[in-house]
């Protein structure tokens, strides 16, 4: 079994005040780094946000340095992530793109190219979100095995979404008995959208992450662990990390999430050292380490199609826990008022194709503070617990800043007139066509298009029937049964239209 570690770092993270930066960076970023390069065959991920590389940047450039080493060495896979770590659910496509945007232009910067592997902010899901990714150049991108596993699976999911225990007892781990060979743990996923893969990481096993390096799991816990969720095929690859970088070499969140005890955040710990140390070296007499992007590419991937329900996250939650916070209900009206704004008085204007270079500066700066201003932490914990005073101002500035460019912008567009909306043509009551796009992938391939896919090809076929033309409608007939056969294949059986009854 390969085994993948991915460090999340976010120098974004709730209760991290701008003071701290550097001692976290060096007693948590630099420890990764440096006892990484004692074990030269052992691969790893560092993913960090545009932000932290930032402050890495100027902060810590030997750290930075030390990184660039790694990377360029190929011990280290650079794993992206959106600029300020905004829930890409909870925002527009536009919106994460722009933010995905940012970054890879600050590791264009810092690191010397843009990056291929992303790491999505809590797994949130829309249908839009992998689209949000690929626009900016993402080719691997970090997915959730609970919601996969809970929107596809009819038993895991009825045991999941049916489970009496209290979602805030602290835990993880989901309930169902799962067998540990599961491919989708294993193998990764091919064309979430054309051209973006993915791999699964699950709480199965990155939980043991956080307890081992917090004392409430030994080594020997942990490698167990490990063992057992690779199966017994060994066949594929596990991700075994992937939660935040800072819980080696600090306390970082956990004792406010777990034990409302807000005096012991981000305090260093002199034993990370030793304790990766011996982490890397027990997984290495299990099995290879390898990177995020060879997991992805190199093992065989599995043919069923990736699909996740709208605002499913990690944990088996949701992402309208990082929308439904006071500060969240509080700025939102906020943001998608800027938004609006932007986009009906100065978008159709400022970003017309003859225009675009000219206030290019000005349409970037709006997106920088617009994408900024849904940073996840600023707004984040719910309560009972408190938010950080340090967070919400940094959030409440960006709304400033952006409020203060679309003055900039008012300004600048004085005179100009918004463009003549174009006439919409409806398609005929008997077009065969179904307007609606719905999907980048050949509708006709069945079998690969994921259930939200396969629900509008539904009404894809039917139009066809519904046409004047014996062909189209002899041809909507035979697709339409190859989407309701399909659908049988994957346990979802229902009523089938009459039109293509036995």
């Amino acid at each position: 079994m390969n085994y993948v570690a991915i460090f999340h770092a976010n120098l974004n993270y709730a209760f991290l005040v701008p003071e701290s930066y550097e001692r976290v960076i060096r007693s948590s970023y630099e420890v990764i780094i440096d006892e990484f390069a004692r074990y030269p065959d052992a691969k790893y991920v560092f993913e960090a946000s545009g932000y932290t590389i930032e402050q890495m940047a100027k902060l810590t450039p030997d750290v930075l340095q030390k990184l660039k080493i790694a990377i360029a060495e190929g011990r280290c896979e650079f794993m992206g992530a959106p600029y300020s770590h905004p829930i890409m659910a909870n925002i527009p496509e536009e919106d994460g793109y722009w933010s995905c945007e940012f970054a890879q232009r600050v590791y264009e910067k810092y690191l010397g190219s843009r990056v291929e592997s992303f790491w999505n902010p809590e797994c949130t899901w829309m249908q839009y979100v992998p689209n949000a990714f690929k626009r900016a150049g993402v080719k691997y991108l970090t997915l959730d095995f609970e919601s996969y596993m809970c929107c596809n699976d009819k038993d895991y999911a009825w045991t999941e979404r049916n489970r009496t225990h209290d979602m805030n007892w602290g835990g993880h781990l989901p309930w169902y008995d799962l067998d540990p060979d599961c491919k989708f743990l294993h193998r990764p996923f091919k064309n979430i959208v054309p051209g973006l893969d993915g791999f699964c990481r699950s709480d199965r096993l990155v939980g043991k992450y956080l307890s081992y390096f917090r004392g409430n799991t030994t080594i020997d816990e942990y490698i167990s662990n490990m063992v057992y969720w690779s199966g017994k095929k060994k066949d594929g690859a596990t991700i075994i990390i992937a939660d935040d970088a800072e819980y080696c070499g600090t306390t970082g969140y956990y004792f406010i999430k777990y034990k409302a005890d807000y005096t012991k955040t981000f305090l260093t710990d002199p034993t990370a050292s030793k304790k990766l140390n011996t982490m890397i070296k027990e997984i290495l007499n299990v099995g290879p380490m390898i990177t995020f992007k060879e997991a992805c590419t190199e093992i065989e991937p599995v043919d069923e199609p990736f699909f996740v329900e709208d605002r499913f996250a990690w944990h088996r939650t949701f992402a309208d826990a990082w929308a439904n916070t006071p500060e969240a209900r509080a700025w939102e009206p906020i943001l998608q008022e800027m938004r609006a704004e932007y986009k009906t008085k100065y978008q159709p204007i400022i970003e017309a194709p003859d225009k675009r270079e000219k206030f290019k500066n000005l349409i970037e700066e709006f997106w920088f503070h617009m994408t900024n201003s849904a940073n996840s932490d600023g707004r984040w914990p719910p309560p009972p617990r408190v938010t950080c005073e340090f967070n919400r101002n940094w959030v409440l500035n960006e709304i400033k800043a952006t409020k203060k460019t679309l003055a900039k912008i008012a300004k600048a567009v004085k005179g100009y007139s918004l463009p003549e909306e174009k006439e919409i043509v409806v398609p005929g009551q008997k077009d065969w066509r179904y307007g609606y796009h719905f999907t980048d992938k050949d509708p006709e391939d069945i079998k690969h298009l994921n259930i939200y896919e396969l629900q509008h090809a539904v009404y894809y076929y039917h139009k066809m029937i519904d046409s004047d033309n014996p062909e189209k409608i002899e041809y909507g007939k035979k697709m339409l049964k190859k989407v309701f056969d399909e659908f049988d294949r994957r346990n979802m059986k229902g009523i089938r239209p009459t039109s293509i009854r036995e």
